[in-house]
């Protein structure tokens, strides 16, 4: 089911309407029955094998916070890692092993007809929302070895931690120092429902007016973009950026919006990322959730800061790059990660060599320049993260740069709005949120109501049908 959906909507109106009737842990079964059932409308077999590693997390959780060192911790882990390793990544290792051997044994063909000899079919179908739920049953894992998850949930309550459908399938990533405690306390107050009224409204403004719309002018530069001129790849770059933040803080203020009406607080994942100053910035502002997870139980692992300099560089572009192939089973991703990793190491460097005082104030035109380094970066990093692949990233630079002939699109305008309203997005978010507390009840039912209308009538007009979300296929 579509968040942008009828169907999902149709859903969410009968989840919200009973949730709110059923008290104590009946709310609990039901809430966790209907995030089931969200899962199994996508395939019904993976929701039982999903529902399976929750069971199972579960019990080596127990084992594990009754003795930090059992060796249910490990198998836990290689549990985990393995069944997102065999869905997301089996065929990139093995077509891997075909480039270097050769042999037809790891050929795609070989694979489809072992497949179909000994299990029925011919391929191996990558589950939804699996590297995100894995992420956050390994994380709870984690903490619970640390000691520093001593909530101990009964399994109805693990269970909805993992399968709480409006964040299950691209995040945020949600721990469990955010979760757990609300089941206590479980009354959704005034701003909160106006609140998730609003994000609920600004995510589809953002995903179904921007995201999708930008979607059909762009997408087809990424695929063949040798037969478009510089301009266009150029502008499919910009354009891009602006989708991909529309798409997926569209997505989380979908699911903050849903959470909060449910009496949830879901974690913000986005705080206006494109006017951050540095590429260390960016990424206290971009999928924060994600970038917390892999500093917490990538990065400072390995050592973090606290080792000599050039390991620390080291530990930045393998956190990084292990976040990019976190992305996909795919180069791209990998180049991706690693130019970033490369990039805050390079930022790191420069700040010991130009290294600010305590309480200096960065003037105006240091932070302008921050911004434009910044976001054009993350720009120019785009054909890494969209295109199909590696041949296609470097084309894209090529033409980009080279003033090369071919097709111009003739969408120029639809990218340069896009762009613009997604900086006005961003700016907006620097502001306090909304409702503000001294609000009144009519004052911000009258504002809700007049949002509403605007943005079914930009719906109506603007909306191209629906695209899946960019960060379903993680």
């Amino acid at each position: 089911m579509k968040f942008t959906s009828l169907s999902f909507l149709l859903f969410f109106l009968v989840v919200y309407g009973i949730h709110w009737v059923v008290r104590g842990q009946y709310r609990l079964v039901f809430l966790f029955l209907a995030s089931f059932l969200f899962y199994a409308a996508w395939s019904i077999p993976f929701a039982f094998h999903f529902l399976f590693l929750v069971c199972l997390n579960h019990w080596m959780n127990k084992k594990i916070l009754k003795d930090k060192l059992s060796f249910w911790y490990p198998v836990s882990l290689c549990i985990n890692f393995g069944n997102l390793f065999l869905f997301k990544y089996f065929y990139f290792l093995w077509s891997i092993l075909f480039e270097i051997t050769g042999s037809v044994f790891f050929s795609q063909e070989a694979v489809q007809t072992f497949f179909h000899s000994q299990f029925g079919f011919d391929s191996i179908t990558l589950p939804l929302a699996i590297s995100f739920y894995t992420f956050q049953m390994v994380a709870y894992t984690i903490d619970v070895k640390r000691g520093n998850a001593n909530e101990n949930p009964n399994l109805l309550q693990f269970s909805l931690f993992i399968f709480f459908f409006p964040q299950l399938v691209a995040g945020p990533i949600v721990r469990h120092g955010e979760f757990f405690y609300q089941l206590e306390v479980w009354n959704a107050k005034k701003e909160q429902l106006f609140e998730g009224y609003y994000l609920v409204f600004l995510g589809l403004f953002k995903k179904v007016v921007i995201a999708d719309n930008l979607s059909s002018v762009i997408d087809p530069i990424f695929m063949n973009p040798d037969a478009y001129d510089g301009v266009s790849n150029l502008a499919a770059m910009f354009g891009y950026a602006a989708r991909v933040f529309c798409d997926f803080s569209g997505y989380t203020d979908l699911a903050r919006g849903l959470g909060k009406l449910l009496g949830i607080n879901l974690p913000e994942n986005f705080h206006a990322p494109y006017l951050s100053k540095s590429v260390r910035e960016l990424w206290t502002r971009w999928h924060m959730t994600l970038a917390t997870w892999i500093k917490d139980y990538i990065y400072f692992p390995l050592g973090g800061s606290r080792v000599t300099e050039y390991r620390g560089y080291f530990n930045l572009v393998i956190t990084f790059t292990l976040a990019g192939f976190w992305h996909g089973a795919s180069f791209t991703f990998i180049i991706w990660g690693f130019l970033h990793g490369l990039m805050l190491s390079i930022e790191r460097k420069f700040d010991l060599i130009f290294p600010k005082g305590k309480d200096e104030k960065p003037k105006v035109w240091k932070k302008v320049t921050g911004f434009l380094y910044t976001f054009s970066f993350f720009v120019l990093s785009v054909p890494f993260f969209s295109a199909p692949s590696v041949h296609n990233a470097i084309s894209m630079y090529i033409r980009s740069f080279s003033n090369a002939s071919g097709e111009r699109t003739n969408q120029m305008e639809k990218i340069i709005y896009s762009l613009l309203l997604t900086f006005i997005l961003n700016y907006l978010q620097t502001k306090q949120s909304f409702p503000r507390e001294n609000w009144s009840t009519a004052k911000s039912f009258t504002f809700l109501l007049i949002f509403s209308f605007i943005i079914t009538i930009l719906l109506g007009y603007l909306a191209p049908g629906g695209t899946e979300f960019i960060y379903f296929q993680f």
